[in-house]
């Protein structure tokens, strides 16, 4: 009986494991992020990290332009002009947004995950210990 549950459930771990995975950066561009250096002139640079153990990958965007996608436990970074911005998650079928005025030099943290259950990605601001925290704790995902 055991080996009969342990049979049907594999495929819907296989697929839950294989859902969460995005390319990743390489090496040095994943320690280059976590230096936390100040963007250039002009602009912000915003984090955008999901800290889930579990989740679907997730579509990130900023005013409508696609940024990346977003695994359990990865980050990515993006210089943004500074400005007022509409930054948006999407899972599946469904999304979710903010709106943020950023200063030049400023540094921000966005969470972005979809939790095991959840039917709509979460998008928020978070505060910097959190979310260096979890840049520092996560890996770079490839962005495009």
């Amino acid at each position: 009986m055991r080996r009969i549950l342990v049979a049907l459930l594999l495929p819907f771990v296989m697929a839950a494991c294989q859902s969460s995975t995005v390319a990743m950066a390489p090496p040095g561009q994943d320690a280059a992020g976590k230096q936390f250096n100040p963007p250039p002139p002009g602009t912000a640079a915003v984090y955008f990290y999901n800290p889930a153990a579990a989740s679907p990958v997730l579509n990130v965007s900023v005013d409508g332009l696609y940024i990346g996608q977003l695994g359990t436990q990865t980050w990515m970074r993006a210089e943004i002009n500074a400005g007022h911005h509409v930054f948006r998650c999407r899972g599946g079928n469904s999304g979710n947004g903010i709106w943020l005025n950023l200063a030049p030099g400023q540094i921000r943290f966005i969470d972005v995950q979809m939790l095991p259950g959840q039917y709509v990605c979460t998008i928020r601001e978070t505060g910097p210990d959190v979310g260096r925290a979890s840049v520092l704790n996560g890996s770079r995902a490839l962005q495009q």
